[in-house]
C-alpha cells in the first residue's frame, strides 16, 4: 500500500470536484483538502460545518491538555511538599518540569483566562488522596496558589 501525499495541484483539482473525499471517509485527506482550499481562498470548496466543529474541538483540546498537565503538576508539587520519600523526589521534580514544559508550550493569554483553576485543583487533590489518604487533613481546601504561582 502506497501512502504518498498527492501534489497540491491535484488536491486543488479534486476539491473543485464536489469534495472527492468526505470528512467521514478519510479525515486526514479531508484536512489536506480543506487546508489547501483555505490557502487557495476557495470559499465554495470549504466544508463549513465540519471545519467549524474541528476548530471548536481543537480549542477545547488545547484547554484540556493544559488543564491535564496542570492537574499533574499540582499533584506532584504536593507530593514533593507532603510525602516524605526522598527516593521519589528527584523523579517527581523531573515530572513537574515535564508538566510545566507541556503547559508553557500550549498556554496563551486567551487560554489562560479559560482555565478553571479551582476545578483542576480539586481534581488533582482527589487523585492525590487516592494514593495518599493520610494527606486528607493536610491539603488546603482551596488552591493555595494562583495559576502563575503554580507555574513558577
Amino acid at each position: 500500500m502506497d501512502f504518498k501525499e498527492e501534489p497540491m495541484n491535484q488536491i486543488s483539482a479534486k476539491i473543485g470536484q464536489n469534495q472527492s473525499l468526505t470528512y467521514e471517509e478519510d479525515f486526514y485527506q479531508w484536512t489536506i483538502e480543506q487546508s489547501q482550499a483555505l490557502r487557495d481562498r476557495q470559499v465554495k470548496s470549504l466544508d463549513w460545518d465540519n471545519l467549524t466543529e474541528e476548530i471548536d474541538a481543537l480549542g477545547k483540546e488545547q484547554l484540556h491538555a493544559v488543564e491535564s498537565y496542570l492537574k499533574q503538576l499540582i499533584a506532584h508539587r504536593f507530593k514533593l511538599e507532603y510525602v516524605n520519600d526522598e527516593y521519589c523526589h528527584r523523579g517527581w521534580q523531573k515530572e513537574i518540569n515535564t508538566f510545566r514544559d507541556g503547559i508553557e508550550d500550549r498556554l496563551t493569554n486567551s487560554l489562560k483566562r479559560k482555565i478553571n483553576l479551582e476545578k483542576v485543583y480539586q481534581r488533582a487533590k482527589r487523585d492525590l488522596l487516592i494514593d495518599y489518604p493520610q494527606l486528607k487533613n493536610k491539603l488546603p481546601e482551596k488552591s493555595p496558589y494562583s495559576l502563575d504561582e503554580w507555574l513558577q
